[in-house]
């Protein structure tokens, strides 16, 4: 009776595992082989992209950097990295993988503290980077995020389990869920008309040690390119306390000799509603506006 129950477990063990690696590479042959979308832009970034110009950051970066008005300015290619709610650690680990091909000539970093400075749960980042896990480097950043993933990543769905849905959904029609440009995300319509607000900062802020070591890897690995740090427009007006979080990162990238151009509170954009689709997110008006503002300072930057 003990030997049946042994060998029936053993069985049931041994098609778990069978159905996890085959249902597991399944699904990665649908995602390895889109090209639209979301999942696209990251397959394109992680596996072709040859870009002279990247842009990282957040969703910020995403919808805030106009790729073509940066070719036109610059007469180079290039490429938005940006991952909405994601930042410097997944910003890394796709830079590794790019260098892995070769150096971009300009990087341009879109700053926002509680992504890439501040402590804050880190584990969002992780979601882009599991499929990628074999990559070199990527499991010692899951190692510095969360341990426990190492077990997770043992099994084969778990890495697309995420995406599985909208993955098919794209594989098997080929209509994306977005749309992007040269993987910018522009966004349409004006905020509605608001009371004039602050963004108030607080007393006591704490850096991150996980993603202060990620951005120190990542100016290292950035030092053949030319490095630019931005912290690009919102609507809102910031008072003294939220513009310290990011004052020290800023000394030291000054001792680096690193450029950092900062547009908070900039008086062509705060309370400008028509520029923005929300109170920290530009719409295409305001996208290409700033785009062509920032290339206009980059340009002294570069000569």
């Amino acid at each position: 009776m003990m030997r049946k129950l042994i060998l029936k477990t053993f069985v049931f063990i041994v098609l778990v595992v069978l159905a996890d690696f085959l249902f597991g590479n399944a699904i990665a042959y649908m995602v390895n082989h889109i090209t639209a979308g979301g999942q696209g832009r990251d397959n394109y970034i992680c596996r072709e992209m040859k870009d002279d110009v990247l842009v990282f950051g957040s969703s910020r970066a995403v919808h805030h950097y106009e790729t073509q008005v940066i070719s036109d300015s610059l007469a180079m290619s290039a490429y938005n990295c940006g991952v909405e709610g994601c930042g410097i650690i997944l910003a890394y680990a796709r830079l590794s993988m790019a260098e892995e091909r070769y150096q971009p000539k300009v990087i341009i970093y879109d700053v926002v503290t509680g992504y890439d400075l501040l402590k804050s749960d880190n584990k969002n980042q992780l979601k882009w980077l599991r499929n990628w896990y074999d990559r070199k480097g990527v499991a010692e950043i899951f190692q510095d995020v969360d341990p426990s993933e190492k077990y997770k990543m043992m099994s084969y769905t778990y890495r697309y389990n995420s995406s599985f849905v909208k993955s098919a959904f794209v594989f098997f029609t080929g209509q994306a869920m977005e749309t992007n440009v040269r993987g910018f995300v522009p966004v349409e319509g004006v905020m509605n008309p608001k009371k004039k607000r602050v963004l108030i900062g607080k007393k006591e802020v704490e850096e991150d040690s996980v993603k202060i070591k990620y951005m120190k890897k990542f100016v290292q690995l950035a030092k053949g390119s030319k490095l630019i740090f931005v912290k690009s427009p919102i609507w809102y007006e910031e008072d003294s306390l939220k513009m310290e979080e990011v004052r020290p990162f800023k000394e030291w990238c000054e001792r680096k000799g690193i450029p950092f151009h900062d547009f908070t509170n900039h008086p062509k954009y705060m309370h400008h509603e028509e520029y923005f689709k929300d109170a920290k997110h530009m719409n295409a008006v305001g996208a290409r506006e700033f785009t062509k503002d920032l290339m206009t300072i980059i340009k002294k930057d570069l000569e």
